[in-house]
């Protein structure tokens, strides 16, 4: 695009007339050639040549334009405008055809809304006539409850003549197991109190040998022995540990257990206690 800003052209006076009338109409739409800024051209005032010419400032890069390369802005400026109108109009038509368009899709929205309304209406009533059925079966119960109450207190007792239920062979089992557990026999119980007593002194004992054992010299016959058990099969340290507990084997006495063959249990205890725990064996 060429402006000729450098050229000196003059103009008639209705040419500066149309010009300053066109540029008061379209100074917000102009566009800067030289920043590409719209509506900050302004007037700024005229060359000192002979004859004066106008002179238009932009605001935004500074630049002056003659009044010339104003009037070819403008030109291109109203030529934009011309082009731009049908296409406005366009758009405008377009619009309007969508509104149509759209107002069939209100009546649609208007009928849904309706048949909402209706729906609504319907299950309104629904609720209405099911709370009623509600409200009757309440009123039943409490008056069913009210003459079972009646009855209740006419007759609080059972009739001699009324024969027992019959009891179940489940039931039949459950009494009887209830009647053979331990808290319905005397016997049974001072039994399970008197083992429990046992444990508890044999655990005194215990505990008073060993404490009687700490104050005395050490023994002469200081050293280890082990014994060996034959057993059948191989079980844990700790099930073996118990099956001596109940042969009342002071277990605090062996000091290790292993296996050093097939079928050979090894038991490690101190000399002193090696025969009493072969007349234990």
């Amino acid at each position: 695009m060429v402006f000729r800003d450098q050229l000196t052209i003059l103009l008639s006076t209705e040419e500066v007339d149309s010009l300053l009338s066109a540029f008061s109409k379209e100074c917000k739409r102009l566009i800067c050639p030289n920043c590409s800024q719209q509506g900050h051209f302004r007037r700024h005032g005229s060359t000192k040549s002979d004859p004066p010419h106008l002179l238009f400032h932009c605001v935004g890069c500074g630049k002056c334009f003659q009044a010339a390369s104003m009037k070819h802005i403008i030109h291109e400026c109203q030529e934009q405008s011309q082009i731009q109108a049908p296409t406005d109009m366009e758009g405008t038509r377009s619009f309007q055809e969508n509104n149509n368009s759209h107002t069939p899709t209100t009546h649609s929205s208007q009928n849904d809304l309706q048949t909402l309304l209706d729906t609504i209406q319907c299950l309104t009533q629904d609720i209405q006539q099911a709370r009623a059925e509600i409200n009757s079966l309440r009123s039943q119960t409490d008056k069913f409850q009210q003459q079972l109450l009646q009855t209740q207190t006419a007759d609080p007792f059972p009739s001699l003549n009324q024969q027992p239920p019959r009891r179940t062979p489940e039931v039949m089992t459950q009494m009887s197991n209830i009647e053979s557990a331990p808290w319905h026999e005397p016997a049974k119980i001072q039994h399970i109190k008197d083992n429990l007593i046992a444990t508890r002194n044999q655990r005194r004992l215990q505990r008073q040998e060993a404490a009687a054992r700490f104050p005395q010299p050490p023994s002469d016959n200081q050293g280890f022995q082990s014994i060996y058990v034959p057993t059948k099969a191989r079980v844990p340290i700790g099930q073996v540990r118990s099956r001596l507990r109940k042969l009342d084997i002071n277990n605090n006495r062996i000091l290790d257990i292993y296996y050093p063959d097939r079928n050979i249990l090894t038991l490690l205890v101190h000399n002193d206690y090696a025969a009493e725990l072969r007349q234990q064996l």
